[in-house]
């Protein structure tokens, strides 16, 4: 998959999008890239195939300070990531190097975890299979999360509204039937609403889906869990 058809989208000061495809079993599928810029650095969300002329524009913003790998299933990319920016920080949740193998020189993300002191916070969805954290980037009043929140419109290609409006996630911004399969213990889902909700949240940028922007977003991301807790 090459991404030389696509650009990084700037949406706020410090935050930028890379919006991308994949295929699995035949069907095409949208895939982003969330990119947030630190003092230290910029952070690349769910890194995605990064082609010559995407690498060189995300080097001109400035040094790939860490990759982050948001979930279980997040991680497509992430050796070939490694490969293009080797000096930067690799975060990753709990349980993926038994599932893919060694990534070298990576840390288990946890509650103690500084991803941009002061600049990003974060919450992990315990125990749910994805093992999911998600991030808040204070500068730009954004949560990025990748399966946690599916948004999909008009603009998606057939297969995928077909597919998103089955499981309920289809004209307006939901969580998916499924998730409550690979719920093991829902003592997790109130803390983490909890720490979601207490922050300041205008946009939710989501690996697949239309970005929701909305004063009232953290709302609107909590209460969507609401009924799995």
């Amino acid at each position: 998959m090459s991404n030389s058809a696509q650009e990084l989208r700037k949406l706020d000061e410090g935050l930028w999008t890379l919006d991308t495809t994949f295929t699995r079993l035949g069907c095409k599928g949208s895939l982003r890239m969330t990119v947030l810029e630190t003092a230290t650095g910029l952070v690349l969300h769910s890194p995605v195939a990064l082609d010559k002329d995407v690498r060189n524009a995300l080097r001109s913003l400035g040094e790939i300070a860490v990759l982050f790998a948001p979930n279980l299933f997040h991680h497509m990319y992430l050796h070939a990531a490694q490969d293009h920016f080797p000096n930067a920080r690799v975060l990753v949740p709990k349980g993926l190097e038994r599932k893919i193998g060694k990534i070298a020189n990576s840390e288990i993300v946890t509650d103690k975890t500084v991803v941009a002191d002061g600049e990003i916070e974060h919450a992990t969805l315990s125990g749910h299979d994805l093992n999911e954290t998600v991030l808040f980037h204070r500068r730009s009043g954004t949560l990025v999360t990748a399966d946690l929140l599916y948004n999909y419109q008009p603009e998606h290609n057939f297969t995928e509204k077909l597919f998103f409006r089955a499981i309920g996630c289809y004209g307006a911004p939901g969580v998916a039937f499924y998730h409550r399969y690979a719920i093991r213990d829902k003592s997790g889902i109130a803390p983490f609403q909890e720490a979601v909700g207490s922050w300041p949240v205008k946009r939710i940028v989501m690996c697949h889906g239309r970005i929701v922007e909305a004063p009232e977003a953290a709302g609107i991301f909590t209460s969507a869990w609401q009924r799995f807790a």
